[in-house]
């Protein structure tokens, strides 16, 4: 059973690992070393981390963590230490929470855009499984072989992200570096796009489950206020707007044999906007607004659904013809373009 989970993760461990020293004479030699020049005493001032680069690193530095206590819940699962099983799916939560604060931080270049939303799908998956495995689902075969699914999927995720930094110009130096066109304009990256109004349906991990997902409105405005006792006017920098883009997720039937008839929807930080050359993340949901709610993942039982605003600050006049919303949803990618072409 261990055995078999640990294989889950083929080639994690040696994706993830560092490299050992290189040795010259049989002296060990750190060739990563900063601020040194081989031959020379003499300190070099080291360049201030781009964020391209502090993102290689978190994902390099998140990696080792999320899949020690991956390993660790199979064999919580394996001992049947319910205990045990708990406290570290509250770990894994903590930690992708805390990836997830550190990455949303940083403004990274379109170059790291894909290694970005690898890596937010990656903590979402984990924060699927700690969410099985938190103690609030009664634990049955079905839900402990989803949460298996989730752990195998996250560890995916986390490989392909470092392996997109490998790939990036940040990651790879000597790359040669592929021009935009002179607009900028993804449409060639997403020839297949679906229109505003079109359902993309999918299945979970396990094929269980099937859900939906829709955008089905998109909305340029200037301001936007929360509801409630305390509202808060939110008001665009100069010279940019939010857009407004509302989405549908709906759990759509349960087809398996397992017992486990939930579905976790898509979180915010799985959308990534694109637009000319840049790519955009949601803001933080704000909750409620005089608009209409703001969108986030949760766990839906049969025939239910879930729906809201995901907001983004873009560029004033943005063209949402040229505009592309992208979601990360396990090992698929749908994107639809947010406009008609006049």
């Amino acid at each position: 059973m261990i055995l078999s989970g640990v294989l889950l993760f083929p080639g994690a461990w040696a994706a993830f690992s560092p490299s050992l020293p290189e040795k010259e004479g049989g002296v060990s030699v750190n060739a990563s070393s900063p601020g040194l020049v081989p031959g020379n005493d003499t300190a070099l001032l080291a360049e201030p981390l781009s964020d391209d680069d502090r993102l290689e690193s978190l994902i390099a530095g998140a990696s080792i963590p999320l899949l020690e206590v991956s390993v660790e819940q199979i064999c919580s699962l394996y001992d049947r230490d319910d205990a045990g099983l708990q406290s570290r799916a509250a770990t894994m939560s903590s930690l992708a929470d805390g990836y997830r604060a550190e990455a949303a931080a940083l403004e990274v270049s379109p170059d790291m855009a894909s290694a970005y939303a690898q890596f937010f799908v990656a903590l979402d998956e984990y924060a699927a499984a700690a969410t099985l495995l938190n103690g609030s689902t009664p634990l049955n075969r079905s839900v402990t072989d989803d949460a298996l699914d989730h752990l195998a999927l996250g560890a995916e995720h986390l490989s392909e992200a470092l392996q997109e930094c490998n790939r990036s110009p940040a990651g790879n130096p000597d790359a040669p570096t592929v021009p935009m066109n002179l607009t900028g304009e993804p449409a060639l990256l997403f020839p297949g796009a679906l229109q505003v109004g079109e359902r993309f349906r999918y299945d979970d991990a396990r094929g269980e489950n099937t859900a939906s997902l829709i955008v089905s409105s998109v909305t340029s405005v200037g301001t936007f206020q929360t509801s409630g006792t305390k509202p808060t006017l939110y008001t665009a920098a100069p010279g940019n707007s939010f857009l407004l883009v509302a989405v549908k997720a709906s759990h759509l039937g349960h087809k398996g044999e397992g017992a486990n008839t939930r579905f976790q929807t898509p979180r915010e930080s799985a959308f990534t906007l694109h637009y000319a050359a840049e790519t955009y993340r949601p803001l933080k949901a704000p909750g409620p607004t005089l608009r209409g709610g703001s969108y986030s993942g949760v766990l839906l039982d049969r025939h239910e659904s879930v729906e809201g605003f995901l907001f983004f600050e873009v560029p004033e006049g943005l063209d949402p013809s040229h505009a592309y919303l992208e979601a990360g949803i396990g090992k698929e990618s749908p994107v639809w373009v947010l406009g008609r072409a006049p």
